[in-house]
């Protein structure tokens, strides 16, 4: 069905939302077309009946919006629009080992989903000799982000598991075509919006211009302020797209210790991203000359409410995440002002991403490849507790392109209670052994300030390695 063209007499074409919009700037301005697409799988602990699972996917169709987003240029501007249910044969695999397994779904990351030709997914049901079964998909980010992929997961095995013991079908998933509707209404709100720039616009003045705080340290910098001749350069044009081959390390933080940073969290009230975030910043200002003012971006789930943690869809959007922190100040401190800012940007999210950035280039003369932001991070919070019908294991592989230096993310690992930290980064600009060493940077910084909250930024930086 996929690249078929269709008569839209009687389909309603919407514009693209903010999250979508981000999504679509990222794709326009990339010559690899699969860094706007999200690869990921599910292993459960149990054998699968595929043709059981494959009419629960043919109900998931029906309960998922997700599936039956479509797109089309209309005079150069790209529209979506909803179709009915359809079917689809989901295609069926055997691996006669894991890494026979890892190389196919490594590939399959790296190839690019035509959200144009109306290839919106690929989803594999998967077995592996020796090892366990499940579900690969790779989804354009226009119609789905990561909570949402989480989110199919646990409707398709919770029908599955309805369909198998002969349980009530679960309720469907909410509107995401509603929830489009709704935020096109929001932006259009004029007055709104003009409170949301003039936030923006402040955010982005009162520390003056920003700093290339790179996770690879300072030495892109000092050789491009060489090149240019001129050492009062900030920031240099680190986003060039013929540089943007990456490779991937995955790291991993242990039950005990991920339940340190719970049980901190749980303590603060405060959510492990900024934790992570704290963790992340003190490694880059210890690798640049420990400059207070560190930038990245961090993605914003937007699933505040519980009907939009139970839908499906693209509602996430990357935040310019700007911090400068005195070294004089507690851990807790620290943190408390990093949460104080992600509170403040949260007030302003119906504000697209794609007019902070380019608020951000024109107050700063920046070019379209230059950028402080060295980092972008997300936090995916799979349930760890006894929602998800069956145990399970959640991961997510590399693109092989990306368009900022390193991508990092953070997931629960709910069979042992850890937590995987994915390291997707340029090999243009870092090596392996910088992000090992990044890695003990970040995770030292969070146990050393979670086992004494006063420990000063100071001293944690003393701490870690440059």
């Amino acid at each position: 069905m996929f690249g078929k063209k269709k008569d839209l007499s009687g389909y309603k074409l919407y514009d693209l939302c903010n999250s979508q919009d981000g999504m679509y700037l990222m794709y326009k301005f990339n010559l690899q077309k699969q860094q706007v697409q999200i690869p990921t799988s599910i292993t459960v602990d149990r054998e699968l009946d595929f043709d059981l699972l494959q009419k629960a996917f043919d109900m998931e169709i029906e309960r998922n919006e997700s599936f039956r987003i479509r797109f089309v240029k209309v005079k150069g501007q790209i529209k979506q629009y909803f179709i009915e249910p359809y079917k689809y044969q989901v295609e069926r695999k055997h691996f006669s080992s894991v890494e026979e397994q890892q190389a196919f779904f490594d590939a399959d990351a790296q190839k690019p989903c035509y959200f144009l030709k109306d290839e919106i997914f690929r989803i594999y049901f998967f077995s592996t000799e020796g090892a366990e079964s499940g579900v690969y998909s790779c989804f354009s980010h226009l119609v789905i982000d990561a909570l949402g992929i989480v989110g199919f997961y646990m409707d398709l095995f919770r029908v599955y598991r309805a369909l198998l013991k002969g349980y009530e079908i679960p309720p469907a998933l909410d509107s995401y075509e509603e929830y489009v509707q709704e935020q096109l209404v929001k932006c259009s709100n004029e007055e709104k919006q003009k409170k949301h720039e003039e936030f923006y616009k402040d955010y982005f003045l009162k520390n003056g211009e920003p700093y290339y705080a790179a996770v690879h340290g300072h030495e892109y910098l000092d050789a491009y302020r060489k090149k240019k001749k001129n050492p009062d350069i900030r920031v240099p044009m680190a986003y060039n797209p013929l540089y943007n081959k990456c490779d991937m390390i995955i790291e991993h933080i242990g039950s005990e210790d991920a339940k340190k940073i719970y049980d901190y969290c749980l303590e603060n009230q405060i959510s492990p991203e900024s934790i992570f975030v704290m963790g992340l910043r003190s490694h880059c200002s210890a690798v640049n000359y420990r400059i207070d003012d560190v930038s990245m971006m961090t993605v914003c789930s937007k699933r505040a409410t519980v009907k939009e943690k139970n839908m499906s869809g693209c509602l996430a959007e990357p935040l310019i995440f700007r911090s400068k922190l005195s070294e004089e100040l507690t851990f807790a401190e620290a943190v408390k002002e990093l949460v104080k800012i992600r509170t403040s940007l949260y007030r302003h999210l119906d504000f697209p991403y794609t007019k902070a950035r380019d608020m951000s280039l024109k107050l700063f003369n920046f070019g379209p490849i230059q950028g402080a932001n060295s980092l972008m991070y997300s936090w995916i919070p799979v349930p760890i507790d006894d929602s998800f019908p069956f145990k399970f294991h959640f991961r997510t592989y590399n693109l092989g392109r990306y368009f900022t230096p390193m991508y990092t993310i953070t997931i629960p690992t709910p069979r042992d209670k850890g937590i995987d930290v994915y390291y997707m980064y340029r090999t243009k600009l870092s090596t392996e052994a910088q992000i090992r060493q990044m890695h003990k940077n970040f995770l030292k910084t969070v146990l050393d300030g979670i086992d004494n909250p006063q420990i000063t930024v100071k001293e944690l930086l003393d701490n870690i390695s440059e």
